[in-house]
């Protein structure tokens, strides 16, 4: 079976949907640590897409490319450094000057209860993750959108 950079393009955009879910309130059903899993594996996949764009075959013409474009990408390049933050316990050769920090314990939760008559038939809760940088907080989805928008742009114009 032929591999592609593809295939782990579609993992990060079922990350991202996963992400956009919690996000946005989904019911509640699990305990919070999945929630942060899905997280810290959505920065963890987008950033490594560029090691599934360097090894395919069809892009070996990307190589160099795909790194200067992380690495000139303010958004790939915290993704970057969350990415290998998470991966390694601590971030030892960053990608950007903004020292991200994934504040899972700061996230911010919204409650909604569901009222079938008068008993509560679900519970749904959207919880949103903060990234601390030397520049300031950031909203971690909306940096999590533009990290794709990002990798679209690139595909887009370079295959």
């Amino acid at each position: 079976m032929t591999k592609s950079y593809t295939e782990q393009f579609d993992r990060v955009n079922r990350y991202f949907n996963l992400f956009k879910q919690i996000n946005n309130g989904k019911t509640h059903n699990q305990p919070s640590l999945y929630r942060d899993d899905v997280v810290i594996s959505f920065f963890q996949h987008c950033y490594h897409l560029k090691d599934w764009i360097k090894n395919d075959p069809a892009c070996s013409a990307l190589k160099d490319d795909v790194e200067d474009f992380i690495t000139n990408n303010p958004n790939l390049s915290i993704c970057a450094d969350i990415c290998n933050a998470t991966k390694h316990l601590l971030l030892t050769k960053p990608r950007s000057t903004e020292n991200p920090s994934l504040d899972i314990n700061d996230s911010v939760v919204k409650l909604v209860i569901k009222d079938g008559g008068n008993v509560p038939t679900s519970i749904d809760i959207s919880v949103k993750y903060a990234v601390s940088t030397n520049s300031g907080d950031k909203d971690a989805f909306e940096l999590a959108e533009r990290c794709v928008l990002a990798w679209e742009s690139f595909i887009s114009s370079n295959t």
